[in-house]
């Protein structure tokens, strides 16, 4: 049984027609366990989570679980329209300032009732140089929050920023609400293991590398869900997660092998939820290392292999090859033209070779990746591919994802599978990735050029003057290949076939639809 779900955020998915619409579901099967009260929502592919505090959080499956403990200002809705969530309104004024007014009457997981006063530490303790926080970045233009009363605010830039409303939905921003009083009793530690959010569920139990246990949240302001507890257990191999499911040891999982999408679509005791991703897949190479420190010989590898082929041998077809890092679902923002420097073309890698200061075996390259699953069959391919075209010696070296993720941030690799999954505005592709500031530029890539446009970027406020800038400066950074992009995938999701009210969205979504969900 296939879901599929119909997205119409118009101004920022233009082109995103071909995603069909919801499904007719059948009825369950599994009626003895209708009155369950446990939610079973296994997140499969990882295998750590490090902090729950969203201004430190970074990794997807963090943000799965935050987003049913937490709240932001705004939210997206299943159609990915921007709508309120502890704002109940808000408006533009005319010295540029926005002004937002909350919910009456919501409390955090400690009683505690929300205030302007909360909202206002929130976005300034990222902000904040001793906070470190990687999402820093997403509140990086606000100049001052203003506390009007307990339940208004408002919020100034430095100049205009186009993301900013993107940036404060419940989404992978980081901006969601804390508890000002519970993190100043607790601290920063604790606090990121027993976090005090507004959301539906609070943390009962957490074992880092196992899972974690929700409880509800009894004064959650959108009333009871049908779930008192949610279990989420960590699989790292997708395959395990599948057979779990199967076996009725789980209600659902965060993802799907891609290899066995089309046999489980055909499963009637499993839905399976997918659609196009706000995501990008790549190879991040570390400029400041030989021999990714010369310009032709990135070329050349960029150019040396086929990413259709990837397509279909590492996700079998369950996405398209990427021929820059911004996503086709983001519309005007993608460019769908073939570019030079992303195309299979042997003799132009050959070339682009013999111009580089290093032969194809001067130095090794290991390609770091992890797991069993598809990131490993990515960096297999790739290798492989590249060392048939160029005669290079590159080798692969499995290791896990935290260890992987370390390994980027330090700068200790010389090429490594990486990608974005869940990031909705343009910015976060090439501002993140590209700009020298950017806290994801693990690669180090400088172009005062590139800076320059993605900052404009950032402050231009029509749509399609925005999306001629980002076009532009991707095809500016492209051409120095400072990574390899490589394809942009499908997500997915699988329930058991009586589980119902999970809304799926490209940025994939998980905690959020916990509280919304029933069985039967």
């Amino acid at each position: 049984m296939e879901r599929t779900f119909d997205l119409d955020r118009r101004t920022l998915f233009k082109g995103i027609g071909a995603v069909a619409s919801l499904g007719a579901f059948g009825l369950s099967t599994r009626a003895a366990l209708a009155q369950t009260t446990t939610l079973r929502a296994a997140i499969t592919g990882y295998n750590v989570i490090n902090t729950l505090d969203p201004a430190k959080a970074s990794l997807i499956p963090e943000f799965y679980v935050i987003w049913s403990v937490f709240n932001g200002l705004l939210a997206f809705d299943e159609t990915m329209k921007i709508v309120p969530d502890l704002a109940e309104s808000y408006h533009a004024l005319e010295d540029g300032g926005l002004e937002f007014r909350l919910r009456e009457g919501v409390t955090f997981h400690d009683g505690s009732a929300l205030t302007s006063e909360d909202v206002k530490f929130s976005i300034e303790r990222l902000l904040d140089p001793d906070t470190a926080s990687p999402n820093a970045g997403k509140v990086g233009q606000v100049d001052r929050v203003e506390v009007v009363d307990p339940l208004t605010l408002r919020i100034y830039t430095k100049e205009p920023f186009a993301p900013l409303l993107t940036f404060l939905t419940n989404a992978r921003t980081g901006t969601q609400i804390v508890s000002k009083s519970a993190f100043e009793a607790m601290g920063a530690e604790a606090f990121g293991r027993a976090p005090v959010g507004t959301g539906p569920y609070k943390i009962a139990s957490w074992d880092s590398g196992t899972g974690l246990k929700l409880t509800a949240h009894d004064g959650y302001f959108g009333g009871p869900g049908s779930f008192t507890d949610v279990e989420v257990p960590l699989i790292t191999e997708e395959a395990s997660g599948v057979t779990a499911l199967k076996g009725g040891q789980i209600d659902m999982t965060s993802t799907a092998p891609a290899a066995d999408v089309e046999q489980l679509m055909k499963d009637p005791t499993i839905q399976v939820a997918r659609q196009p991703g706000l995501n990008t897949r790549f190879i991040s190479l570390n400029l400041t290392k030989p021999p990714f420190d010369d310009v032709h010989f990135r070329r050349a590898v960029s150019m040396a292999f086929q990413r259709e082929a990837m397509v279909k041998a590492v996700i079998f077809g369950e996405g398209v090859p990427g021929n820059g890092v911004i996503p086709p679902l983001l519309g005007d923002y993608h460019n769908p033209a073939p570019r030079d420097v992303t195309s299979f073309n042997p003799e132009a890698a050959k070339a682009e070779l013999a111009q580089s200061k290093y032969a194809a075996d001067a130095h090794p390259v290991t390609v770091v990746t992890w797991g069993g699953g598809w990131w490993k069959r990515m960096a297999e391919i790739f290798a492989a591919q590249v060392n048939q075209v160029l005669g290079t010696s590159f080798t692969v070296e499995v290791t896990d994802s935290n260890a992987a993720y370390s390994r980027q941030k330090s700068g200790d690799f010389t090429a490594s599978v990486w990608g974005w999954l869940g990031m909705v505005d343009p910015d976060e592709y090439m501002g993140d990735i590209f700009h020298t500031d950017g806290w994801r530029n693990f690669g180090r890539y400088s172009n005062p050029e590139a800076d320059a446009l993605i900052e404009a970027g950032r402050a231009e406020m029509d749509p399609a003057r925005r999306a001629e800038i980002y076009r532009e400066v991707e095809t500016m950074v492209l051409a120095d290949a400072p990574v390899v992009p490589c394809f942009f995938s499908n997500i997915h999701n699988l329930l058991r076939a009586d589980l119902q009210g999970f809304r799926q969205k490209p940025y994939s979504n998980f905690g959020d639809q916990f509280h919304d969900m029933h069985m039967g």
